[in-house]
């Protein structure tokens, strides 16, 4: 038997329902900005790490929407941004290569950027103010990253970053014992426990004596779903093993 060392491996709290619902915003962005319908496809949310992050956003102009519980930004290449811009003005390729822009094509791109940041609610609900274009230095990290490829009408990627984790979601309802009336539950008693080396468990063979912790006698727990949910005293009832409950705490389950 081989055994892998142990590898952590950092998760991003960006959820997949939520960077498709942002996706298909930009999708109905930019079929309104380009006059056209919009093919993308959406990159799986991950985590980024610093270096990465860095060497991303060091080739690309970001535009960052401040909101709650996170603030998010608009990862634009600057290729794909020169691409952007000119088709917007219906123009055709002007052969510059340099990231440098003209101050219309700033205007033009900031507005972009502010309409695509309406597509951002399921992330960052609450925002506030105008997106404003920031420096790489201004956001020197990122948690969580997704980038939307569209193949059409033109060729662009559009990355969305968020700058802090998001809260994990609340359960959507709490449920009575009402709802849960007719449902079976599976439940076992302890009537005694103890603990031994895995040399010990290994040796375990018919006939093996096993001292446990707990005394002859002693209280027994009800257990569901590994949860103990009451205590009592073991007993017999009618030919069969039973407990007589004195300590129940299963209502703080529900």
């Amino acid at each position: 038997m081989t055994v892998r060392p142990l590898r952590f491996s950092r998760r991003t709290s960006i959820p997949l329902a939520a960077a498709c619902v942002v996706a298909n915003g930009l999708r109905e962005t930019l079929r309104e900005l380009l006059g056209a319908g919009c093919e993308l496809a959406i990159g799986e949310p991950a985590a980024i790490p610093r270096d990465a992050w860095t060497i991303l956003a060091a080739d690309a102009l970001l535009f960052l929407a401040r909101g709650r519980p996170t603030d998010v930004v608009l990862v634009l290449p600057h290729a794909d941004a020169r691409r952007l811009v000119l088709r917007a003005f219906g123009e055709t390729a002007d052969g510059r290569t340099a990231p440098g822009y003209s101050t219309l094509e700033q205007h033009a791109l900031a507005r972009i950027a502010e309409r695509c940041a309406a597509a951002f609610d399921p992330l960052c609900a609450e925002r506030g103010g105008a997106v404003q274009p920031v420096s790489a230095t201004q956001i020197p990290a990122c948690v969580g990253y997704f980038d939307v490829r569209v193949s059409a009408p033109i060729a662009l990627t559009l990355g969305v970053g968020i700058v802090r984790d998001l809260p994990a979601p609340a359960p959507a309802a709490r449920l009575t014992s009402a709802h849960l009336a007719d449902v079976g539950l599976e439940v076992h008693a302890e009537f005694a426990e103890g603990t031994i080396d895995a040399a010990a468990f290994f040796a375990l063979a018919p006939g093996t004596l096993v001292r446990l912790d707990t005394k002859v006698g002693g209280p027994a727990s009800l257990k569901v779903a590994g949860n103990r949910v009451a205590s009592g005293i073991p007993g017999v009832v009618a030919s069969r093993n039973a407990i007589r409950l004195h300590d129940v705490t299963g209502g703080n389950l529900l």
